[in-house]
């Protein structure tokens, strides 16, 4: 059945909405950081000193929702050269964990904070820590508060909370749409960071019309070769900084 005039103006508005109150949610957010960013901060210190490394990478692990938001965010990273990786919290609790190396960061997304299998993933990285093996990785959670089970056991955590979804049944929808604008604000922090420009994203990005695109911007000069950090690290990690 045909939708009447009016049924279509339902439609519109009720999306138009959701987009604003999705806008609304990532405006707070960034209000609130401007106020106070000393959780973001230590969260950064970390994911920039694994990101400058020559040798780690970023493991980007969850379930549902917010493992296919790390899915994007980790192809988001490599197209501009920074090592990182997707990793399903359940597989890697069933042989899947060995994508895990010494200095990694692991950046786990639960926006709850005590989504189970993220937990006792959390819990695992934990037992590396131990002197009979210690293979130090990072952990930076990504969720409502570091007043949870996963906050307990990161070094450090990017809060998102937000006042409400946009559905009575709660799916995730606010929630999720900012957790991925925070993910790729941190990508675009690290382009600039590094100066990365259109040559540098045409070498990972050389197909389709984005390929095209940065081709032709790239015969400028080349500001910053790939992988070359511009900017001084910003912290130098190790070991005994993990708590």
């Amino acid at each position: 059945m045909p939708l009447s005039t009016d049924d279509l103006d339902i439609a519109t508005t009720s999306i138009t909405n959701s987009l604003d109150a999705v806008s609304k949610a990532i405006q707070q957010h960034a209000t609130a950081l401007r106020q106070n960013s000393s959780d973001l901060r230590r969260a950064l210190r970390i994911l920039c000193t694994v990101t400058d490394s020559q040798t780690s990478k970023l493991v980007i692990t969850g379930i549902g929702k917010s493992f296919h938001i790390g899915k994007k965010l980790a192809a988001t990273l490599t197209s501009i050269g920074t090592r990182a990786v997707s990793l399903h919290a359940t597989e890697a609790l069933h042989g899947d964990l060995g994508i895990i190396g010494h200095g990694d960061c692991v950046l786990a997304l639960s926006y709850s904070g005590e989504t189970h299998e993220v937990v006792a993933l959390a819990s695992v990285i934990h037992g590396m820590r131990t002197q009979e093996n210690p293979m130090h990785v990072w952990m930076v959670g990504m969720g409502k508060s570091h007043a949870s089970e996963l906050g307990a056991l990161c070094d450090a955590w990017i809060a998102c909370p937000v006042d409400a979804e946009l559905s009575q049944v709660g799916a995730p929808t606010v929630s999720s749409s900012l957790m991925l604008a925070i993910g790729d604000a941190v990508a675009v922090m690290l382009m600039e960071r590094r100066r990365f420009g259109p040559r540098d994203f045409a070498r990972y990005h050389p197909g389709g019309a984005l390929g095209g695109l940065s081709r032709k911007a790239g015969d400028a000069p080349v500001v910053c070769p790939v992988r070359q950090t511009c900017s001084p690290p910003m912290l130098e990690l190790d070991g005994n900084d993990i708590r």
